[in-house]
């Protein structure tokens, strides 16, 4: 009876108050690139020279202690850096270390790795992964019991979204796009809150991962076609380099159309 007294007092103090934490991982391409928030409207039509010479590279956090699992990161650069090996188009890719690339002057960076590796676009990866945190001390539906102690508890909610942009080094106009994105939401006791929040993020970083690798699939072959069309109305120009040959390889596109399928089945499936 004490117990069951003591209980109803902690459901009804618990709606007196509760505190709201927010916590962000965030990198940003328009900062990078524009950190004065302005896009210049007025950026040359891109000029390609087939097959190019692709960069890889995650955008800088500009806070340096928000960073995603190194591992996961990692993964995903070795995932993207393998498709976009697999095509004609393309003669090579290389990742660029994080030691090149800082918080601030994108432009003049991206420039120096142009001219250091040779390359004609760069791939820049950024996320955005924002924790919405509630903490309600009195909410005897958030109590966990561990022996003798009982812990307050949070309930939170995770919104995570990761971006690929191909930018053409020379105009710095984006050529295309693709993106994954997860939420997942959850309840963890205070005790554990650090360890169940890592989780989370992490498990809600490899589902948008797997997300934009299947969006990533469409668009480049999305871009393949429209490179090969040589649309005079098309603000892309294509130009072959001597030995290459611009026409279209079908078998590649089937062995894409299969890779999407396969990286979409298991998110499918996850989600029945």
């Amino acid at each position: 009876p004490i117990f069951v007294i003591a209980t109803l007092i902690l459901n009804g103090c618990s709606m007196l108050g509760s505190e709201k934490v927010r916590h962000s991982k965030t990198t940003s391409l328009v900062n990078f690139l524009y950190p004065n928030g302005q896009i210049p409207k007025d950026l040359k039509s891109p000029t390609l020279h087939l097959p190019l010479r692709v960069g890889l590279a995650y955008i800088p956090s500009a806070n340096h202690g928000s960073h995603i699992d190194n591992t996961l990161r990692i993964e995903l650069l070795n995932h993207i850096k393998a498709q976009f090996q697999g095509l004609k188009y393309v003669n090579s890719i290389e990742v660029i270390p994080s030691l090149y690339l800082t918080g601030h002057s994108g432009k003049n960076q991206l420039e120096q790795i142009r001219q250091l590796y040779q390359l004609d676009v760069i791939a820049l990866i950024s996320y955005d992964q924002v924790v919405n945190r509630k903490e309600n001390l009195l909410a005897i539906t958030y109590l966990t019991i561990v022996g003798n102690y009982i812990f307050p508890g949070s309930h939170f909610n995770e919104n995570t979204l990761i971006d690929m942009a191909l930018i053409d080094l020379d105009s710095k106009r984006l050529l295309f796009r693709a993106a994954g994105i997860n939420y997942s939401k959850g309840v963890a006791a205070e005790a554990y809150t650090k360890h169940r929040y890592d989780k989370h993020q992490n498990n809600d970083f490899a589902q948008a991962m797997s997300m934009m690798q299947n969006n990533l699939s469409v668009e480049l072959m999305a871009f393949e076609q429209r490179l090969r069309a040589k649309d005079p109305n098309d603000d892309i120009k294509v130009v072959a380099r001597k030995g290459y040959d611009m026409s279209m390889d079908y078998p590649l596109m089937l062995l894409l159309l299969i890779a999407a399928y396969f990286i979409k089945r298991p998110m499918l499936e996850h989600n029945i």
